[in-house]
């Protein structure tokens, strides 16, 4: 174990100057937090850095040239922020699934931006017994510091594919007799409440601003609704998605 007693050493400089978009781009990620790291480390992938206090590093048994122990109030200047964790750690990735190693129900996230709300829908779908998610081009990456951490790790147990190619993929998974289900409150829309979920199907979220692109629309088996009042124009993306993965799933 190395002992830190400088934000700015070099040795811990991923944890202070790099970006989500610029870890991710090697395949890495930063993540924190006690429950986050014990799921994490529960998948046998490679952790590159752990930085925690004295008594964290006791408490799970960690060793050795990866360690870094620094004070509490030293994790608080490198975070920014009062924090209420004791361990920051740089890690691998999850490797991505091919599209044809998802599972029977998958959800789609399509042009979503916000990292709440993709890691609220992570957790959801987690909850929900859906362990398959595709996200496209325009969805940020469910592997954001800010979406790991709003998903409580749940990512680290679903099968994950990062299109670069959507519409593609989706007449992929057509020709694969997935259903695929749009969500939109518009009149043509069938409710929700008068729906059964097919076995193989894909369910697609929308952007929060715009929804889903209107040829994804178009492309679409089946556009679903949820039944809210008129005066309410539409669900927060990430509520809305709860309560379709809640009637999407078995259990």
């Amino acid at each position: 174990m190395i002992t830190i007693t400088d934000a700015n050493d070099p040795r811990i400089a991923e944890f202070i100057s790099f970006r989500d978009h610029t870890l991710n781009a090697r395949n890495l990620f930063i993540a924190e937090t006690e429950k986050i790291f014990l799921q994490f480390r529960a998948t046998g992938k490679k952790i590159h850095k752990i930085l925690t206090i004295d008594s964290f590093a006791k408490k799970y048994s960690l060793s050795g040239e990866n360690v870094y122990i620094a004070d509490k109030k030293l994790l608080e200047q490198i975070a920014g922020f009062k924090v209420h964790f004791e361990v920051l750690f740089l890690a691998e990735m999850i490797e991505d699934h091919s599209i044809d190693q998802l599972d029977d129900k998958i959800i789609l996230l399509n042009g979503l931006s916000s990292p709440e709300n993709v890691g609220s829908i992570v957790r959801s779908a987690a909850a929900f017994n859906i362990k398959s998610i595709i996200v496209d081009e325009k969805t940020c990456s469910p592997f954001l510091r800010r979406c790991i951490r709003v998903s409580m790790g749940n990512i680290f147990s679903m099968k994950s594919y990062h299109s670069t190619d959507i519409r593609q993929d989706i007449k992929n998974l057509k020709n694969m007799d997935y259903q695929i289900l749009s969500t939109a409150n518009i009149p043509s829309a069938i409710s929700l409440n008068n729906f059964t979920f097919p076995k193989k199907c894909v369910l697609i979220i929308g952007s929060e601003g715009h929804g889903i692109d209107e040829d994804i629309l178009l492309e679409s088996n089946t556009v679903l609704k949820i039944n809210i009042d008129p005066q309410v124009a539409h669900l927060n993306a990430s509520n809305a998605a709860s309560i379709f993965l809640s009637h999407m799933s078995s259990l």
